[in-house]
């Protein structure tokens, strides 16, 4: 084998290491939300406090993210994505390990809303979005985002269930516990191969030094960031219900936990494909068609879920609202990854995710307050299914991104006069 040929070998058994951890990584960081939604009952309950008291835990959660994200964006633009993946592992499993331990629900509501929210920021799809930019240049950066960000898919398909199962032979302090040590012992040295790799990969491509408060002028000052980010809102508030209220919902319900285990399965499987999909249609096509797409599909999806739930019509759902479940975010990210220069993509797309979690937020509470209000969670299951129809007619305001990775289209820093 030649120099040439055995480099580009070399070349792409490092890249498929680099995919393969950061899928683990984004999987394993997907915990810092499943995890409360399939115990959130049994959480409450052990703390003695009302599904809406104790979803102060998960709004707190939202809330942090939303700040936390452009954050992260910006540290993942300045030291590498791969540097934030590895902080966030072990913030995550020191912060898992410490709401296992929790005796009172302000201590849970700290660490978890605070500590779990900052390492959720730093596992997942901002860090990975800048991460697949620096990694991919060759046009194919849409379907690389949905694979690795399919770590969150996997949750479903995997850790749902298994916390499901575990939910019924152990407390979920025991589960908490175990999984933050896992994080820390395991995990954490494993991202320091991906960290090297994306240094040697990337070398040469980091930030330019310009500084940060011109770099936050470049991301603010564009309308188009504004736009897609309140389009992005409606994503939050969709996804916020299915990862807190949905599976207490399907409790009220009396729905049995196989159908509603098989429900979130397949809503992880269509996730999968979905997103695959969106990504390959993002890189070859029109990525305002496919975000516009996504979420019309959601908003049908919520309302779909409004009805009565039987065997059938969830199995539909999940189908249904999986098959939207990412397209979103790839969308929206690549569209952030095309028009936005190198030095900022990560502040922009931490922007993005900051209303995206103000949505999040909004319905993780309001979600809670409404179920002890009125008993029922289907008037905030049919509000978030308008918003998510709305913001499809955001999305057609905006002009659509160039297909070539060069453009920009933020304002660029005045010149000095000659």
């Amino acid at each position: 084998m030649t120099a040439p040929a055995e480099q580009r070998n070399r070349l792409s058994m490092g890249l498929l290491l680099a995919v393969l951890l950061g899928f683990i990584v984004c999987l394993l960081g997907s915990s810092m939300k499943n995890t409360v939604q399939v115990f959130f009952e049994p959480m409450a309950h052990s703390f003695g406090a009302a599904r809406g008291t104790f979803a102060i835990a998960t709004t707190v959660f939202a809330i942090t993210y939303a700040v936390a994200a452009p954050l992260t964006g910006m540290l993942a633009d300045r030291i590498g994505p791969t540097w934030v993946l590895t902080a966030g592992t072990a913030v995550g499993g020191a912060s898992l390990l410490l709401c296992g331990v929790s005796s009172s629900l302000p201590v849970l509501v700290a660490v978890y809303g605070i500590g779990a929210a900052f390492a959720y920021a730093m596992l997942s799809y901002v860090p990975i979005g800048v991460l697949v930019d620096r990694l991919f240049k060759d046009g194919r950066k849409g379907f690389f985002y949905a694979l690795l960000t399919n770590g969150t898919a996997a949750g479903f398909m995997l850790l749902v269930p298994l916390w499901t199962w575990l939910g019924h032979v152990t407390d979920w302090r025991r589960v908490f516990e175990g999984l933050g040590v896992f994080l820390l012992v395991a995990i954490t040295p494993l991202t320091l191969l991906l960290s090297r790799r994306e240094t040697a990969r990337a070398s040469g491509t980091g930030s330019a030094p310009r500084p940060a408060a011109e770099r936050w002028r470049m991301v603010v000052g564009s309308s188009v960031l504004w736009r897609l980010a309140g389009a992005f809102f409606a994503c939050g508030a969709t996804m916020a219900f299915i990862d807190v209220h949905m599976i207490p919902y399907l409790e009220d319900m009396r729905v049995p936990a196989g159908v509603s285990s098989a429900s979130l399965v397949l809503l992880g499987a269509c996730e999968i494909v979905g997103s695959l999909i969106a990504g390959q249609l993002c890189d070859r096509s029109s990525v305002k068609g496919v975000l516009m797409g996504g979420y019309v599909v959601r908003g049908l999806s919520m309302f779909l879920l409004a009805i009565h739930p039987t065997t059938t019509l969830l199995l539909v759902f999940g189908a249904v609202f999986g098959a939207s479940y990412l397209v979103t975010v790839v969308a929206t990210s690549v569209w952030v990854l095309r028009v936005f220069p190198v030095e900022v993509k990560g502040v922009a797309m931490g922007l993005i995710w900051t209303v995206h979690q103000i949505g999040a937020a909004l319905t993780s509470q309001f979600g809670g307050v409404v179920f002890d209000r009125a008993h029922t969670y289907v008037p905030v299951i049919l509000t978030t299914g308008v918003v998510a129809v709305a913001a499809s007619l955001i999305v057609a305001t905006i002009p659509g991104p160039r297909r070539s990775p060069s453009a920009v289209s933020v304002p660029q820093p005045a010149k000095a006069p000659a």
